[in-house]
């Protein structure tokens, strides 16, 4: 994720920057000086050409559609853009776009029903520019029948094309009276809670704060939130998973050698309060870089962690034992590529088994992990820096593995199944 940019005072309370940005995956800087107070209303629209360094991704229940982030980390664009990717064609849906604030660090694609009882698709998005997250409702003519057409992303605004969205539908920000998300949220992580709560987490990386926030539909659209609790557990927090087993949310940390966690119970007063845990200790080899991205296996039971010192993929237990309490149990490390950044998981092993998915981003590569056999069983050579990663189940296609290829803007699709004609080949370039 990009390294937020320097502010000048005298450009603060506007957006408008000094700024030296650097690579938050940490293998490059790029020196890129804006002189005097130049904004982002001087900087051009976006100019409807694919993604500028796509950062994350995001499944449609339907998988006819993959969601994609571009971070607009050199601020091509006064942006950045949320874009629907068509599994079937592997082309942009131009219709399928909303604007974000620029330096976006991540995608979470909710699905539920509307109080209508109708299929209802939302994406939260944590962006760093301005410490807020941004939900987009994802809209479609005939949704959840044969003929369901393509998505459009809506944001509170009634006019086409691409701009600002509405108060509704932002969370935090920098306006008085806004929410404190904390400094540059990186993660977000949704729960449901017993009675119907619905608790937005939200991990911010640069002051080490994790923000529960409460949600409720917004009349005309939207949402509105609602501080449950803050805590600070670190000063590089990079990754959020809430586990559904246990309802403990785990929380990696690019600083240091822990897994967070903490969870959430009633506090007798109709509310919730937090409850810390232990966490689980890492291992530490001479990088000054720790936890990345991680996922769930299939079955829930075990965490999967991209790791940096030393670069592996780190396999946790956090099953509920005997008593209900989650193992919390660091249980395998398996040697990986350079600078593992993302991971993602499909049951495409032998006998349907899982396998785990990690973007390399330092090796500019894809490791394939056999977790039940412990080891490496192939490695996926690409042009350069992947990051983010989905996997989508098409029809007539099979899994394809959609990973972002960061610095060359561009998204590669990847067939995953066994047994497929060019597994773990990339078959196409979204760009």
């Amino acid at each position: 994720m990009p390294t937020r940019p320097l502010q000048s005072p005298a450009c603060r309370s506007s957006r408008l920057r000094h700024h030296l940005a650097g690579c938050a995956a940490g293998w490059w800087l790029v020196g890129l000086v804006v002189s005097g107070c130049t904004g982002e209303f001087d900087l051009p629209a976006y100019d409807g050409k694919g993604l500028r360094y796509p950062l994350a991704l995001a499944v449609d229940p339907s998988q006819r559609y993959v969601y994609a982030v571009g971070a607009n980390f050199d601020r091509a664009h006064h942006g950045g853009v949320v874009s629907a990717i068509d599994t079937k064609t592997d082309t942009y849906v131009q219709a399928g776009r909303a604007e974000v604030p620029s330096f976006a660090a991540g995608l979470l694609l909710d699905v539920d029903l509307d109080p209508s009882g109708a299929l209802r698709r939302r994406l939260y998005v944590p962006a760093r520019d301005d410490d807020s997250v941004t939900v987009l409702d994802v809209q479609s003519e005939g949704a959840g029948t044969s003929s369901e057409g393509p998505p459009r992303l809506a944001c509170g605004r009634s006019e086409a094309g691409l701009g600002t969205c509405s108060a509704s539908h932002r969370i935090g920000g920098e306006n008085v009276g806004d929410l404190d998300l904390g400094q540059d949220p990186v993660a977000v992580g949704l729960q449901r809670l017993p009675g119907d709560a619905v608790v937005l987490h939200v991990a911010a990386v640069s002051d080490g704060r994790v923000t529960a926030l409460a949600l409720s539909d917004a009349a005309g659209g939207g949402v509105k939130a609602k501080t449950l609790t803050s805590l600070t557990l670190g000063f590089g927090l990079s990754s959020l998973v809430v586990a559904d087993l246990s309802g403990r949310v785990y929380v990696g940390d690019s600083r240091a050698n822990r897994l967070h966690a903490y969870g959430l119970d009633p506090d007798g007063k109709g509310g919730w309060q937090p409850t810390s845990a232990a966490g689980v200790g890492l291992p530490r080899a001479t990088s000054s870089e720790f936890g990345r991205g991680a996922a769930l296996s299939s079955d829930g039971g075990r965490l999967y962690v991209a790791y940096r010192s030393p670069n592996a993929l780190l396999v946790i237990d956090v099953a509920p034992s005997a008593t209900g309490e989650p193992r919390d149990v660091l249980v395998d490390v398996i040697g990986l590529g350079g600078r593992p950044a993302q991971v993602a998981v499909a049951p495409v092993g032998p006998g349907g088994r899982d396998f785990v998915y990690v973007a390399c981003f330092g090796s500019d590569d894809i490791w394939v992990v056999d977790p039940e056999l412990r080891r490496v069983v192939e490695v996926i050579r690409l042009e350069h820096s992947p990051y983010g990663l989905a996997i989508a189940d098409v029809p007539g296609r099979g899994r394809l593995l959609y990973a972002a290829i960061f610095s060359r803007h561009r998204v590669a699709v990847i067939p995953i199944d066994e047994g497929a004609a060019e597994r773990h080949q990339v078959v196409a370039r979204i760009e």
